[in-house]
C-alpha cells in the first residue's frame, strides 16, 4: 500500500541531497512551489504523468520514492566487492621467473578493467606473460635490476586508458585516508597501497568493515607466487593496512595518449640506452643497469677472493635478477617483431640470438655451480673465477646484441 507521508519524505530527502529548493523542483516540473509542499508534507501525491521527470530531476528511481527502504542499522557492517569488469581465465604461464611486483600489478589492473582484447573459446580474457613482458620493458625493470628508475605509474597506465592519482598517508589522518580509499572503490575502481617499507603491496577491489579491512590480492618484489596470483575470485583480507606509512594509488580514466606499438618503440629505445651505460650512477655497485653492471659485479667477485671469504656472497639473488632481467628483453624483442611494422627483423633476431645464448650460460651456471658449495677459500676463489669468466662471457654477448640493434633503434630516436 502506498504511503504518501513517507513517500513525501523521500521526495524532500532526494531533494535536499541534490541541493535543489522546493521552488527548483516547481520550475523544473512547471507546476507550483505549494504542490511540491503538500507532496513533502504528505497530503498529495504526484500526478503519475510527473514521476518519471520527478524521479531523473532528483537522481533515484521512481520505486525508491513509493517504497522507500528502511535505513541502516548505525552498526551494520557492509563488504563491498567490486567484480572483474569481464571474465578472466585461469593464469596459463610458469610463476617463476616473476619476481618482479610493478609489472605484475599492471597486468592484473588490465584484466581487471576487462581491456584485454584476446579472449579464449569461452569468452574469457587469456591471462599469459604478455603484458607482463610489455610492462617490465615499459616501466625499464627488465633493463636493470629491478631499482634505481623513474616512478612512471601512470606512463604505464596511460596505455590502458587510464592514470593515478597518489596520495601520501603521512598527509591524512586514518580515517581520511580510509574515506578516501573507499570512496574510490566505490566509484568503481581499484586501488593500490604500496607500502614504503618492504612488505606486499594491496591491488584492492573490496572493503569490509567500513574500509578498516580491505580485500583484495597482494604482491611482493621477489615473491614469485604472489606476483603470478591474478585470481580476483577469492580476495584476501588486509586488516588495519591504513596504519602503515604508504602511498594511495586511486586508479581512475585518463588520456590514452599513444599506440602500444608507439610504446612499445619507445620502450626499446629506452631499454637500449639504459643496456649500453658504462657509467656507475649509485652507491651500490650492483644496484643500476647497463654494461658497467657486469664490471662491477667482476670487481665484486675479486674482491670477495681477496678477502679469502670462503662464502661468495654476490652471487645471490642476484644471478637469478640477472637471468629473468635477460629473459624478458628477450621475450620482449620477440613481442617488438609482432607488434613493430617497420622492424628490421635481421637485426632483432640476430639480438635475440644472443639473448638465448646468454641464458643458456647462465641457466648453466644456476643449476650446476650455484648450489654446490665451496669447501675453502681457495675453491671459493676458484669458483669465483670461473663466475668472472661467465659474466665476461655474458657481457660481450649483451655488447654483440647491442651492435645489432644499433642501427634500427638510433634511427627511430
Amino acid at each position: 500500500m502506498l504511503d504518501n507521508v513517507k513517500a513525501g519524505k523521500q521526495i524532500a530527502l532526494f531533494r535536499k541531497n541534490r541541493g535543489l529548493t522546493q521552488e527548483d523542483v516547481a520550475k523544473q516540473l512547471n507546476i507550483s512551489p505549494q504542490a511540491v509542499s503538500k507532496w513533502e508534507n504528505g497530503h498529495t501525491m504526484p500526478e503519475l504523468s510527473l514521476f518519471v521527470e520527478l524521479s531523473e530531476l532528483l537522481g533515484c528511481t521512481i520505486d525508491s520514492i513509493l517504497f522507500p527502504m528502511p535505513a541502516p542499522a548505525a552498526n551494520a557492517n557492509f563488504e563491498h566487492i567490486l567484480l572483474p569488469y569481464a571474465p578472466i581465465a585461469d593464469f596459463t604461464s610458469s610463476s617463476w621467473p616473476r619476481s618482479m611486483s610493478k609489472p605484475a600489478i599492471l597486468s592484473a589492473i588490465k584484466l581487471f578493467m576487462g581491456l584485454e582484447e584476446r579472449r579464449n573459446a569461452m569468452n574469457q580474457q587469456i591471462n599469459d606473460d604478455a603484458e607482463y613482458i610489455f610492462q617490465a620493458a615499459l616501466s625499464g625493470i627488465s633493463f636493470g635490476y629491478s631499482w634505481g628508475f623513474d616512478d612512471n605509474w601512470e606512463e604505464c597506465l596511460a596505455v590502458y586508458g587510464l592514470t593515478c592519482e597518489i596520495h601520501a598517508s603521512t598527509e591524512y589522518s586514518h580515517n581520511e585516508f580510509i574515506r578516501m580509499a573507499t570512496d574510490h572503490i566505490k566509484s568503481g575502481y581499484p586501488i593500490i597501497v604500496m607500502p614504503k617499507e618492504y612488505t606486499d603491496t594491496i591491488l584492492a577491489t573490496g572493503y569490509s568493515d567500513s574500509g578498516r579491512i580491505l580485500k583484495g590480492i597482494s604482491f611482493l618484489d621477489g615473491d614469485d607466487e604472489k606476483n603470478a596470483v591474478m585470481s580476483f575470485g577469492q580476495l584476501k583480507a588486509f586488516s588495519e593496512w591504513y596504519l602503515k606509512d604508504s602511498d594511495l594509488y586511486l586508479i581512475k580514466p585518463g588520456p590514452k595518449t599513444d599506440s602500444v606499438a608507439d610504446k612499445c618503440r619507445e620502450a626499446l629505445q629506452k631499454g637500449y640506452a639504459l643496456l649500453s651505460n658504462k657509467e656507475h650512477l649509485f652507491e651500490d655497485p650492483l644496484a643500476g643497469y647497463g654494461l658497467v653492471i657486469y664490471d662491477n659485479w667482476c670487481e665484486e667477485l675479486r674482491k670477495e677472493t681477496n678477502q679469502e671469504l670462503t662464502e661468495i656472497e654476490c652471487m645471490f639473488p642476484h644471478i637469478f635478477i640477472h637471468y629473468e632481467g635477460k629473459l624478458r628483453i628477450k621475450q620482449f624483442l620477440e613481442l617488438c617483431i609482432h607488434l613493430l611494422q617497420d622492424i628490421d627483423d635481421h637485426a632483432v633476431l640476430t639480438a635475440i640470438a644472443k639473448y638465448e645464448e646468454m641464458l643458456s650460460i647462465i641457466e648453466k651456471c644456476m643449476h650446476e655451480m650455484l648450489p654446490k658449495t665451496p669447501k675453502n677459500a681457495k675453491d671459493a676463489g676458484v669458483k669465483r673465477q670461473a663466475y668472472i669468466g661467465i659474466l665476461q662471457r655474458c657481457r660481450g654477448l649483451e655488447e654483440e646484441a647491442l651492435t645489432a640493434l644499433h642501427s634500427y633503434v638510433t634511427a627511430g630516436a
